[in-house]
């Protein structure tokens, strides 16, 4: 048997090829969990965590999810071209309106500096209406949440390991940035982001 040379264009060509099929394991992967939580759902099984937490398997991919794109911006601290002092995790907050309705609402990741903050919205997938719900809900909501910030410029993000097409589409017609993994890279599609 012959031995052939491999050239550098040859050994791009592999990565590329194991690219690509680490992202359709990873589609495959994620579909399956889905379906498995949407049966274990129907059941009524729940699965438990080390804590006895109950969990889905899509806890486990959408926390996966939040911390890979967190420590992306932790490392840039940017977004959208701005410059941020402070990101964190899991700003919540339930307050109740003058007539008593509760407002409850969980942001995945906040940056902030004095002028501005970024909200973004982490998914394992992004769905169509995911942007839409960004926009209508994540706004108004955080700034009642937290009145302190109410002033600020608010620019919004969604990052995921997939989209479908049109919320890829949906998001840039409503100002939102993207950001995908892209191989061992995050890339970030922000030339339309706009300030709420």
């Amino acid at each position: 048997m012959e031995k052939k040379e491999l050239t550098a264009a040859d050994v791009w060509a592999m990565f590329a090829e194991t690219d690509r099929q680490m992202k359709e394991t990873d589609r495959k992967m994620a579909e399956s969990y889905s379906r498995l939580d949407k049966k274990f759902e129907e059941l009524g099984i729940k699965v438990k965590d080390i804590n006895s937490n109950v969990v889905g398997i899509g806890n486990s991919n959408g926390e996966y999810a939040e911390e890979y794109f967190y420590n992306s911006l932790e490392k840039k601290m940017e977004f959208a071209g701005v410059h941020f002092d402070d990101i964190s995790t899991d700003f919540k907050l339930l307050r109740k309106t003058p007539d008593g309705k509760r407002v409850e609402d969980q942001f995945d990741i906040v940056m902030l500096n004095g002028e501005a903050a970024a909200i973004i919205e982490i998914k394992y997938k992004a769905r169509k209406d995911d942007p839409k719900q960004i926009v209508s809900q994540k706004v108004s909501n955080f700034r009642f949440l937290f009145p302190d910030y109410a002033k600020l410029k608010i620019y919004l993000g969604l990052a995921a390991f997939s989209f479908e097409e049109s919320a890829e589409q949906e998001a840039k017609e409503l100002g939102i940035g993207l950001l995908k993994q892209v191989g061992e890279t995050i890339e970030y599609e922000t030339k339309w982001v706009k300030a709420y």
